[in-house]
């Protein structure tokens, strides 16, 4: 399936049901109305210098079992929430690509995305296996054309990948210079292949060995401020040209 570049800058949702999926997560089939009735509305207005935050998983898609009482999709909600106002503190405007427990299809997570264009996309997910942080850049796929006015919709990520490594190198780096654990992958994730803009998704680990430490407020904001401190300082390469189109 291919999408027209003038297409994904105007405004709304393009949502691609025929994609195929690469990665580990299939798209499930949205809500219904009655599931959505407490989301918080998404802005189809950009700020100048906007960060998207996406809580991994939501509504019936739980995400890793990390805790009968406290599900992968809980997890990744309250870091984003957190990440948020770290970021808002640092003088960076962020939003939630979900603001509540909601089933998003991946389609439509990368459209809504692509849609306003923000300088960063940050997927976050949560997980029981390694210690502290790891941070994956997307890896595409081989032997897409993606010449053209069109862009393949599993290789969108094409003219933003170069910027999303380099952002992933200073991330990394500056997490590390403070001693906390952190190592940098590529993947075939989705939905970083279908985003347009610079992207990245962060997993975060427990440094103990106890699965209990990422319900802990005090490792949350641990890992969240260092999060908004490393994306500050990474702000020069994504303003430097622009939104890399």
């Amino acid at each position: 399936m291919r999408w027209n570049r003038a297409q994904r800058l105007r405004a709304g949702y393009l949502v691609l049901l025929g994609a195929v999926a690469v990665g580990q997560v299939t798209p499930a089939p949205a809500p219904p109305p009655a599931q959505n009735q407490n989301a918080a509305p998404v802005s189809t207005h950009a700020p100048a210098l906007l960060i998207m935050i996406d809580p991994a998983h939501g509504g019936t898609d739980s995400g890793a079992a990390l805790n009968a009482a406290f599900p992968e999709k809980d997890v990744t909600l309250v870091l984003a929430r957190r990440l948020r106002r770290e970021l808002l503190s640092r003088g960076i405007q962020s939003q939630l690509v979900r603001d509540a427990d909601l089933m998003l299809p991946i389609d439509q997570r990368a459209s809504q995305v692509n849609a306003l264009q923000p300088f960063l996309y940050v997927v976050i997910h949560a997980t029981s296996q390694g210690s502290g942080l790891r941070l994956f850049t997307a890896m595409l796929p081989l032997g897409q054309d993606d010449r053209g006015s069109f862009v393949d919709w599993q290789t969108a990520q094409a003219a933003s990948l170069a910027r999303s490594r380099l952002v992933q190198e200073q991330i990394t780096g500056s997490i590390h210079s403070t001693g906390f654990p952190v190592r940098a992958f590529t993947a075939p994730l989705r939905p970083l292949n279908n985003v347009t803009v610079p992207a990245m998704a962060v997993e975060v680990a427990p440094t103990t060995g106890d699965i209990s430490q990422l319900a802990s407020s005090d490792y949350q904001q641990m890992v969240c401020a260092a999060l908004a401190n490393s994306i500050a300082s990474a702000m020069p390469l994504l303003t430097k040209a622009g939104r890399g189109q």
